[in-house]
């Protein structure tokens, strides 16, 4: 039988970062971290489901199942930024909750997962992309978009962007591939990137 955990050891594991949402950061002060979803810890994990509920969930009044699934597929990437936890309002507004949130997240796909109406054989999909909202307008999104086309410039990208944001994305070589279309009331614009 396994010996239980510590509370230094339980404390050292929740570690992973070097800033919180109130502390000025700026994007080049924290390296991303790329992992599979084997590969996730239980609190980064937790924190990245916390950032993609509330920003998809709950800001865009989207009702859906955001743990799809996919996540889970062996060569699924997730790429995020981590901070300090903070502490948050449980749901009845005590502040004992513990909030994980990185700083920006996205997925890349598996080549050939087809997703949505930009999907192009051989091309892996960047999916999920947000950015804490505390943090939004400091750069992390083009971070994480210049981290992931940097890493995979030798692969074929495409995403459905939000169509307010397809200046954002084409100004790293995404294009549109296809019609405008909805999902969940939201306009979107399937993008593709062709490999270097």
């Amino acid at each position: 039988m396994a010996e239980a955990a510590t509370e230094s050891q339980i404390a050292e594991a929740a570690e992973p970062v070097r800033a919180t949402a109130t502390e000025p950061v700026t994007t080049a002060a924290v390296e991303p971290v790329i992992r599979t979803f084997a590969q996730l810890r239980a609190e980064e994990l937790y924190g990245i489901m916390q950032l993609r509920s509330r920003a998809f969930v709950v800001e865009q009044e989207c009702v859906f199942l955001d743990p799809d699934g996919v996540d889970t597929l062996p060569e699924t990437l997730h790429i995020f930024y981590p901070r300090s936890a903070s502490t948050m309002a449980d749901t009845h507004g005590a502040a004992f909750g513990r909030d994980l949130a990185p700083w920006a997240y996205a997925r890349l796909l598996p080549a050939d997962v087809p997703d949505g109406p930009a999907a192009r054989p051989g091309a892996r999909s960047i999916s999920r992309v947000v950015t804490l909202p505390e943090a939004r307008g400091q750069g992390w999104s083009r971070r994480l978009l210049a981290d992931i086309v940097d890493a995979w410039a030798n692969s074929p990208l495409t995403l459905n962007a939000q169509s307010h944001l397809e200046g954002l994305y084409g100004s790293f070589g995404f294009a549109p591939n296809g019609p405008r279309f909805l999902e969940d009331g939201i306009e979107h614009t399937p993008m593709e990137r062709p490999a270097d």
